[in-house]
């Protein structure tokens, strides 16, 4: 049994160990080319303890379970018995997971790469707000905090400017369009970042070999009721992204380049199976509800409506297992209740897990 709590230092001390400063963190070898804090902030133990070890090609998941505090590590290399590997407490938020051993925290202002279950806390020196992190470790995303605000690719000898947008005001929130703002691909080779602060002015940016390679960027006037580019989704399998633009799927690869892929969808939170054979996504309704529907990932085929009733929010915990939760009517009332639907029986079942914010090695819009 391996039992920690996280700090921002170079090995994994006994739980409640005065924790040495985090600049030690990052000259300790083991985490590729990530750029470097310069000075120790994180300077105090994160609240992560971990009782396992995940396999190399676990399905896992950071989840909330229902009556508990928390987030969790999950694993379910055996589905009908996931088990809970690692504990996040207050004040920690995973926003990816890079693989069953890395993942990507904010804690405060800070964000960091942890290893688990070693303990181990590379602080990422980025000044501005964290898009995505490499999976190979050889870079990050950023975005500046500048006005107007600019993209970054950034590793520890070197930054460039990939796109600078434009300047923004504040706006609410919109469940349909906001998604991860970025990610790279699982081979490393290819990231990309959706910018719509601005939703009429929306940019999408793919990044390749530490340089821009593809972007699309708003029409004179913008992009109308439409809509722009948004919700972007890598498959698990390739390097290939799925994006919505104008009411419409398109598809990118570096040999192809830009295609439309299905006509007439305005997909919400897409997220794809590990195999690369299913991509699940919502749609909204006319009464504002929506629904969750699966599609062939190479056709574009529709293969059906899940769950019994309204639905959002999908996620692939397995190949065959999905996370979905019922949709309320409005911010109030209606069915909130969490399920998980089997692919393989097709059936739906009621689930302890209140929410599922990441996982991998299935892909999703909202974390992986």
């Amino acid at each position: 049994m391996v039992i920690f709590l996280v700090a921002a230092c170079g090995s994994a001390p006994a739980a409640r160990a005065t924790p040495t400063p985090s600049s030690l963190v990052n000259s300790v070898p083991g985490f590729g080319h990530l750029p470097a804090a310069t000075s120790a902030r994180l300077n105090s133990p994160l609240p992560i303890a971990c009782t396992g070890n995940a396999g190399g090609t676990d399905p896992i998941a950071i989840v909330t379970i229902h009556g508990q505090d928390g987030l969790f590590l999950r694993d379910y290399a055996d589905s009908a018995n996931p088990v809970n590997i690692c504990s996040i407490g207050a004040g920690v938020s995973v926003s990816e997971i890079l693989d069953p051993h890395h993942l990507v925290i904010t804690y405060g202002p800070r964000s960091a790469v942890v290893e688990v279950p070693s303990g181990r806390v590379f602080e990422l020196g980025i000044p501005g707000e964290l898009v995505a992190v490499a999976p190979d470790l050889s870079q990050v995303l950023w975005l500046s905090i500048t006005d107007p605000p600019e993209l970054h690719d950034s590793w520890d000898r070197g930054d460039v400017l990939i796109q600078r947008y434009m300047t923004i005001g504040g706006r609410c929130g919109d469940a349909d369009i906001d998604s991860r703002l970025g990610a790279f691909s699982r081979s490393a080779k290819y990231g990309y970042s959706i910018w719509n602060a601005v939703p009429n002015m929306a940019y999408l940016n793919v990044v390749g070999h530490r340089a821009g390679v593809f972007s699309v960027k708003p029409p004179t006037g913008g992009w109308g009721q439409s809509g722009g580019p948004g919700m972007g989704l890598w498959s698990p399998i390739a390097d290939t992204l799925y994006y919505a633009q104008q009411s419409n799927i398109w598809t990118w690869t570096h040999a192809a380049g830009a295609k439309q892929f299905k006509a007439g969808i305005d997909w919400i939170d897409p997220a794809m199976s590990a195999d690369g054979k299913h991509i699940v996504y919502a749609v909204r309704l006319a009464d504002g509800r929506s629904t969750v529907h699966l599609m062939d990932p190479v056709t574009g085929a529709d293969q059906g409506q899940l769950g019994s009733g309204f639905r959002k929010r999908p996620f692939f915990l397995t190949t065959n297992l999905i996370w979905l939760k019922g949709d309320e009517q409005g911010c109030i009332g209606g069915d909130q209740t969490p399920y998980i639907y089997d692919l393989r029986d097709h059936t739906e079942t009621s689930s302890r897990l209140d929410m599922v914010w990441a996982t991998w090695p299935s892909t999703s819009a909202l974390g992986g």
